[in-house]
Order: C-alpha cells, then structure tokens, then sequence
C-alpha cells in the first residue's frame, strides 16, 4: 500500500504497517528491535540496544528548545499474540495481516498489537519529523511488558534521565492514567504421577467465551475457561482418571479457551456429560452475556493413556476449586478493583499440574498476602509456588507540572477537560518512576477496544486526535 492512501496521520501508519510484518510476540521481540535499531540509524540518530534488550533513541531539541526539560517518550516492543480457532498463522514466524475497516484497524483473525505499536508508530513518526518542536526527546522502548514488565524493570536508571516521562500505553481516549496498580506472577505446580491406563476416553473442550485483559476488565461477568473447565469437572458424579488438562495463552489475559481428557470406566460417560450438563446450565443461567460459550465432547472407547489415579485426580480438582479468580476487593472511593487475580494459564505436564497466576493490588501489602494465601493453598494441597515478575504499584502524585501541562493543552483541543484516573492494570511507569527519583510520569493513548483478543481494533479517528495533542503538548513542554 503506498502512503498517500494511509489514512491521517499517515507516516504513522506507514510505520505501523513495516512493523506489523515482523513477528514481535513477546519473549520474541528480536526482529523489532532491530528493526527499531536499523530505523533509528536511518534517521541519523543515535540508537542503542541497552540492558534487558530494550532500545534506547536520543534525539537533539527543536531550535528553541535546548533548554526545556528533556521529555521521555516510552512504549513496549511486544504485543499479545492470541488468534481465532480458524486462523492458520504462526505468529512466531509470520506478521499480522491490517485490515482497514472504516474507522477502524484491526488484524486479520489475530490481535493487532496496537497495544502498543501505537506507540512505537507515534515515536518513530515523531523523531523523523524535524518540523515537530519538541524539548530534548528520549524514546525508550521496552522488552517484554506483557509477560512481566522485564525491559522496564532490567532498565538502567542512568537511561531515565529527565524531567517527564509520557507512556503511550493507555487505551482510552480522553483518560489521563496517573497511578496503577501493582502486580505479581505465581506459577503454582501440583506434583502429580501418571500411568498407562485404559477406558472410555472423553474429551472435554470449552470455547467461545468473550475474555479480555486481566486488568481493565477483570471485574466484569467474564467467564474464565479454567475455572469453567474446573466447576465442570467438580460436577461429575462418576470416578474418572485425568490425562490431559489445558487452558489459557497468557497469564494477563482471560481464558477463553479449556480442553481436559479423562478417561472412564465403561458405561458411565452417559452420567458423567449428565452431570457436566447440568453443571453447564447453571453457568449459562448466571452469565448470559456468554452466548459464545460452547462446550464439545468427544468420547472414544477403550482408549489407552497416560492418566493419574482417580483418587490423585479428586484431590488434584479439589485443589484447583479452591483456588480464587477474578477481583478481591474494590476500592469503593475510586469504584474500581484493588486487588484481584487471574487463574490465566493451565498445564497439566510432567512435573506437574500448573496453574499460572497473576496478581494485581494498588495497595502492595495486599498484594502480597494474596500471594502468601496462594502460596498456603498449594502447600496445603502438597504443592509449591514460585514466584516471578514482581513490580510495585504506581501511587499518584497530585498536580505536578507534566500534569498541568497536559490537562491545559487537552482541554485547549478538546473543549473540555481529561479525566484522570489510577487503574487496576500495570503500567510501565510504576517501575520507572521508582528508578528515578523526581520522574513525573502520564500515560495517555487512542481507544483500543478488545486488546489481548482477536477482536482487538484501534480508532483511526482517535489515533488522528491523539497524535495532534501528542504534538501539541511536546511543543507545550
């Protein structure tokens, strides 16, 4: 596609569209960053791949600007790669395929990684523009922000030099984020034994459901496949061996997919989907905006496989009901979750029955009881918890001047003024601002809609708006 039929701003999207070709799921973000690297080299401006493989950008003031406070201008590399039943792709081998679609740009049956190659596109279109004023400008690019924030926490306080710091990784237009909260990963691990075993074979497979990110929409009627896939199973009332057990792509994003393989005795399958049956309608009565929900059952007679013992298997359910999902508690005053966690990933390997956790507080003490309750719940069961990702809450810090500057030029443009808001998902800031003492940080970006799920979709009218205070506030600095 050539660039004058990219919508406005259009070398945003040229941009966006290069990099949208390379793979850069996270934990595989080698190809971007050297793209970034090669771009940055073509712009003649000094770039640098810095600890934790994260990419470091300088660029020099506009005329006028060399004594104004330097600006950092900050996204991850990375996105979540999640696709459709139907969709073929390998995404660790092959790019996204755009697809414009009226106000909207979204991926070809998978996400689009505009959370956050909006940002990434915004950084490059800025720094090869030199008619844009703007203070001394930093771009740093992180590694790996959506499997635990690792290229901002490997990050060198040296790399943070400056006054603000402006995150492009929000997803609401109009909405200043200014604090968030604080998270953690558990992988929990059951040690199990599984032996060669016969019987009727019975395949257990939920999918369909809406999911969403395990931060902003954590605390709405969503269906996690896990947990589904657990009261299911808790339902049935015939012995049964378990083979097989996974759900889940990513500990940050809501299931929306379970598969289990049991195997049975002969002549109880007809009790066991009985039971699994009843148990179903009783979910789909109290989530009915699960219409998607679909649960398959394959059955095949004297089969042979590796299952645990049916008493191994009872005590291994039991322990994953126990175990909690979804929020904790609210923050009454700011109507919002303040701590919460998501069962996102199960694996039933040969170490043991995993179940991935993440955990989110904007108060750090509760964060961190919640994980010792995890932690007594898998020791209890005869399991253990390794702990992983660990980064604090971003606590807000009233009325400072990056602040000031920011709701002045949006209310300028806009006609009214941003709301400003702390939120239950991580941001980057929260470990940055802890690194450098003084580093007044904002996160602002265009509506996405569905991040972390194939139905993920920017506005390219909010993009458009956004871009224009984005400008408008770096001449403001």
């Amino acid at each position: 596609m050539i660039e004058q039929n990219f919508p406005y701003p259009s070398e945003v999207y040229r941009y966006f569209s290069e990099f949208a070709q390379i793979p850069h799921g996270s934990g595989s973000t080698d190809g971007i960053r050297q793209w970034a690297l090669d771009t940055a080299k073509r712009l003649n401006l000094p770039a640098y791949a810095a600890e934790a493989g994260n990419v470091i950008i300088r660029k020099p003031a506009f005329p006028g600007y060399e004594t104004h406070p330097r600006v950092i201008f900050q996204g991850h590399l990375d996105m979540v790669c999640a696709q459709l039943p139907s969709c073929k792709k390998d995404m660790t081998k092959e790019g996204i395929d755009l697809v414009w679609d009226g106000d909207f740009l979204r991926a070809d049956g998978t996400t689009l990684g505009g959370d956050d190659g909006i940002a990434i596109a915004y950084a490059f279109a800025i720094l090869e523009n030199n008619s844009i004023p703007h203070p001394p400008l930093t771009v740093i690019l992180t590694r790996d922000e959506e499997t635990g924030m690792d290229g901002a926490a490997g990050l060198s306080p040296a790399s943070l030099e400056g006054s603000y710091l402006l995150n492009l990784d929000s997803e609401d237009e109009g909405i200043f984020t200014v604090g968030c909260a604080g998270g953690k990963r558990l992988d929990l691990c059951y040690p199990v034994t599984a032996a060669a075993s016969r019987g009727t074979k019975l395949t257990l497979s939920i999918s369909g459901l809406i999911g969403g990110h395990s931060g902003s929409e954590i605390h709405k009627p969503l269906l996690n496949a896990n947990v589904t896939m657990v009261r299911l199973l808790s339902a049935a009332e015939v012995p049964f061996q378990l083979a097989a057990l996974a759900g889940g792509v990513r500990d940050n994003v809501i299931p929306t997919e379970c598969e289990a393989s049991l195997l049975l005795s002969s002549g109880v399958a007809d009790a066991f989907c009985d039971a699994v049956n009843g148990a179903l309608s009783e979910i789909r009565a109290a989530y009915p905006n699960e219409t998607g929900l679909t649960v398959h059952i394959d059955i095949a007679e004297n089969t042979e496989a590796q299952a645990l013992s049916a008493d191994a298997t009872v005590a291994l359910v039991s322990a994953l009901a126990k175990l909690p999902n979804g929020v904790q508690k609210m923050n009454d005053t700011l109507h919002m979750p303040e701590t919460s966690l998501n069962l996102g990933i199960f694996r039933l390997e040969a170490d043991g029955m995993h179940a991935d956790a993440l955990l989110r507080s904007g108060i750090n003490r509760e964060k961190e009881a919640l994980a010792e309750h995890l932690r007594a719940l898998a020791e209890a069961a005869g399991g253990s918890a390794a702990e992983a990702s660990d980064y604090p809450a971003w606590e807000y810090v009233p009325g400072t001047n990056l602040e000031a500057a920011a709701v002045r030029v949006f209310t300028e443009q806009y006609g009214k003024p941003p709301v400003i808001q702390t939120i239950h998902a991580g941001v980057e800031c929260g470990i940055l601002a802890a690194k450098a003492e003084g580093l007044q940080c904002l996160s602002v970006g265009p509506d996405l809609f569905d991040i972390h799920t194939p139905r993920e979709r920017l506005s390219i009218s909010s993009a458009a708006r956004v871009w224009d205070f984005t400008l408008k506030l770096l001449a403001a600095l």
